[in-house]
């Protein structure tokens, strides 16, 4: 007779996985392939399950006997299940008290077994009413994330219009025109005529003679450094 099989609670250490996939082996192609999926049966926490099982299995196809009929309240079955539990299991402690090796202390372990049994398939079936439920909180808490966040740019962008039209506000009207502006044009431009104009810049900079070319890029740095000290 062999010894029993021991099941762990926990997965085994990964590292027996990892060192197979060193870059290697990966490069000598020695890294094992990844396992084809299971399409009939398999072993978890030594119990057998089938692949197209139902998430919360009835209580028929585990051997258990069923205590609640097919049509039912959970909220009214799940208070009948902790009566009886409670009723129980002071009958329990009435037989350890007067005869502890009595038959009959066996049979309640079993009848206490079953009622935890029932309960805890009960509890399971509201497992998919929680994941709904919590999938809908999640999506509310992004809601009202969101809309504060909209809310918050919103603000912030009153404030800043206000503080435009501030200093628009606070500017004198009869500002002195700078000279040597009069020429410029300020009509806006058509994306091929601000090319255009670009384009025969760079053109007229690099027809300019390499000395002249440097002080003018000697002017624009230091133009840039005034600029930079300013703000």
């Amino acid at each position: 007779m062999g010894e029993p099989q021991q099941v762990s609670a926990l997965p085994p250490p990964p590292m027996q996985y990892i060192k197979e996939y060193t870059d290697e082996n990966i490069r000598k192609g020695l890294a094992p392939k990844p396992p084809p999926p299971i399409r009939d049966s398999y072993m978890m926490f030594g119990n057998q399950f089938q692949c197209d099982d139902l998430i919360i299995r009835p209580l028929e196809s585990q051997g258990i006997e069923r205590l609640h009929p097919m049509q039912f309240d959970h909220k009214r079955e799940l208070k009948k299940l902790n009566m009886s539990i409670l009723v129980n299991f002071l009958d329990l402690l009435d037989i350890l008290i007067k005869s502890p090796g009595s038959i009959k202390r066996e049979e309640k372990l079993e009848d206490l077994k079953l009622l935890f049994v029932h309960l805890h398939h009960l509890i399971n079936e509201y497992r998919p009413h929680q994941a709904r439920e919590t999938l809908r909180v999640m999506m509310e808490v992004q809601k009202r994330q969101r809309l504060e966040t909209a809310d918050r740019f919103q603000k912030h962008l009153e404030r800043v219009v206000e503080m435009i039209q501030g200093c628009l506000a606070s500017l004198p009207d009869d500002l002195p025109q700078m000279d040597g502006l009069d020429g410029l044009k300020t009509e806006p431009m058509d994306v091929e005529e601000v090319g255009a104009s670009c384009m025969a810049a760079v053109h007229q900079e690099n027809s300019l003679p390499p000395l002249k070319r440097e002080k003018i890029w000697d002017k624009d740095a230091a133009m840039c450094r005034i600029i930079d000290e300013i703000a």
